[in-house]
């Protein structure tokens, strides 16, 4: 659900730029055509430019992989809200409202969607067609003006003289041979899995006002009569259009379209705005944080697929050497409330070397601890396969940002610089960013002490 939410976010981003960037530059000029597409590619770029993540190589690392979200927080903070014990209150999700909203809005916008689908194609079966030339005409009695979807066009003869029927056909057909009405149904679709973004309303409000520019253009060239066809558009302009996904003769953009029909043509160097675009795209991008920023240091430090990733024990056995607190709940011996563990608790003396437990790189070393603290002085350790282990409570560091170890290797040693009862290591493993029980990769059954 986070990760729909950051990409909903990343798109109506994408979304707003792309508007904002028509509405300044683009939606005066006659190159209406020009226009559809880019709105059209202002939609398709919106849903798949977030999917892509995009690299930036860095002089200093910015990311500590996979452990940064629980580091900028306390371990007391942690205490507050990890608490197994039964709650005499019931807490409330969130998370399950949203979900429910977000579904009932989905609900609500597909099923108008084929309601109207369904009242098109009632009227389409109710009524008899008459075929003329590659359009498909319906009359109907009731008192509106004409529409179209696709190459069927609905309109009431006794309302329109001869020649505005005419002028009408030739405008209807200009929807249809440009196939409108399927920038209107994806629309629509597009609309109800982002009916929460306002944006969307916007551009398709902006979309169907290209198409109506496309369509008067195409009939001002095919038919000299200006004045004539803006005349038809005033006559039947307090007509109302009933029904949704189709293309209208009129509607309330008349006197924009008028407009837009008396206006010069706009110069073919116009086009050259576009090219503003790409970088108000790329200043947006890295507003997305798309970038995974990347250590100069770790450029030719990658893992190949042939390195072993069998791991071994980050404290070697001895007799006062053992595990003092499992993966799981347990009862803190400071805050002595019933916590979930997220990693395995390793006692041994201060000093006691501790070893990297698979090959990997230095992806994060704390330079700032707080003595007392949180987790102290750790060490992050990249490795193959989306994994990454966390090294806490240490006295001192062996390795430096960025260095490339092997399974075994000495990183540290055993201190209590964080927030501890004594001497201890705190070891955690992560998978594709979700903590693991160290004890499924790892064998600590040696780790008895005496």
């Amino acid at each position: 659900m986070t990760d729909f939410i950051l990409y909903s976010i990343k798109s109506g981003v994408c979304l707003a730029v792309f508007y904002v960037f028509y509405r300044l530059l683009l939606v005066k000029e006659t190159h209406v055509k020009r226009n559809r597409f880019f709105l059209l590619l202002a939609l398709l770029s919106s849903i798949l430019l977030p999917l892509f993540n995009f690299t930036i190589e860095h002089e200093q690392m910015a990311k500590a992989n996979q452990f940064v979200w629980e580091f900028e927080h306390s371990i007391e903070d942690q205490f507050l809200t990890e608490s197994s014990e039964p709650s005499q209150y019931v807490i409330f999700d969130f998370r399950f409202l949203i979900r429910i909203l977000y579904a009932l809005g989905i609900s609500l916008v597909l099923g108008r969607l084929i309601l109207n689908l369904v009242s098109i194609f009632k009227l389409i079966k109710a009524n008899e067609i008459i075929k003329q030339g590659d359009l498909n005409l319906i009359y109907i009695d009731q008192v509106h003006l004409p529409y179209s979807f696709f190459n069927y066009v609905f309109l009431n003869p006794s309302i329109l003289s001869e020649t505005e029927k005419k002028q009408v056909l030739l405008h209807e057909s200009i929807h249809s041979k440009q196939l409108h009405s399927i920038d209107l149904l994806a629309m629509e679709v597009l609309k109800a899995f982002f009916w929460f973004n306002p944006i969307i309303y916007f551009l398709k409000n902006a979309l169907v006002e290209v198409h109506e520019y496309c369509a008067d253009r195409a009939c001002t060239l095919e038919d000299a009569n200006k004045i004539g066809y803006q005349q038809c558009l005033l006559q039947h302009i307090e007509s109302k259009m009933n029904l949704k996904l189709t293309s209208a003769f009129n509607s309330s953009l008349t006197l924009k379209r008028i407009k837009m029909i008396k206006k010069s043509n706009t110069s073919v160097l116009a086009h050259l705005k576009l090219i503003f675009i790409l970088p108000v795209l790329f200043i947006s991008m890295l507003s997305f944080d798309y970038s995974e920023i990347k250590s100069e240091k770790l450029e030719n430090k990658k893992l190949t697929k042939n390195e072993s990733l069998n791991f071994t024990s980050p404290i070697k056995p001895s007799v006062k050497v053992r595990v003092s607190a499992p993966y799981g709940n347990r009862m803190h011996p400071i805050k002595k409330k019933v916590i979930f563990h997220r990693g395995v608790d390793i006692a041994a003396p201060k000093g006691t070397p501790i070893y990297a437990v698979a090959d990997g790189v230095i992806n994060k070393l704390q330079t700032k601890h707080i003595e007392g603290k949180a987790y102290g002085r750790f060490i992050i350790i990249e490795h193959e396969g989306k994994l990454a282990s966390l090294y806490s409570q240490m006295d001192s560091y062996a390795v430096s940002l960025g260095q490339k170890v092997k399974k075994g290797d000495v990183i540290g040693y055993v201190g209590s610089s964080g927030i501890s009862t004594g001497p201890h290591i705190h070891f955690e493993i992560k998978k594709d960013g979700e903590t693991i029980d160290p004890a499924k990769l790892i064998d600590f059954s040696s780790l008895k002490g005496k």
